[in-house]
């Protein structure tokens, strides 16, 4: 094998390190989160309940919309299971009276949050709307998904259950 092969290899494995290390380290759990509703929580507290899938969306955003239905499915028909689905919106603030009737209108029973900064977006490394990560227990970042199509919902179904039974999720 030539220098320059050998050095692609270990160059391609200290990458892959990397990346595996960052995949492997969630942002802080002491963020605090403004509730839709006033009040305010943390990450940790979240995880204390069981796996939480963070899934960031707007009101423009039609893909988030579609997801969101979707994952209100996921959450009925999981709803003894032990995990926390947080909708993280990302509207502006002008936009909270529009958020709220929306929220309300849908019967939405998992947490809503409000990120009209990104500050949580950008401490989790997303860019586009639809974005969701999944955490493990420990706070671990064991999935990231960007974008939505129908059907997609049965997969991240699976992905919560096996964070839920403390299966390791695959990418």
């Amino acid at each position: 094998m030539s220098l320059l092969c050998k050095m692609s290899v270990v160059t391609a494995l200290i990458i892959g390190s990397a990346i595996t290390a960052l995949a492997q380290s969630a942002p802080t759990t002491t963020i605090a989160l403004d509730e839709l509703d006033g009040s305010t929580s943390t990450l940790s507290e979240y995880l204390q309940k069981g796996p939480v899938l963070v899934s960031f969306w707007a009101l423009w955003c039609a893909p988030c919309l579609q997801e969101l239905r979707a994952l209100k499915g996921v959450a009925e028909r999981n709803k003894e299971k032990a995990f926390t689905i947080l909708a993280v919106n990302q509207d502006t603030p002008k936009s909270l009276a529009k958020v709220k009737a929306y929220v309300s209108s849908q019967g939405y029973d998992f947490p809503v949050i409000l990120d009209p900064n990104a500050q949580i977006l950008q401490a989790f490394n997303g860019r586009v709307l639809p974005f969701s990560v999944l955490l493990d227990t420990n706070g671990r970042l064991v999935r990231t998904r960007t974008g939505y199509l129908p059907g997609d919902e049965k997969e991240i179904e699976q992905e919560i259950l096996k964070a839920v039974s403390g299966a390791k999720v695959t990418e």
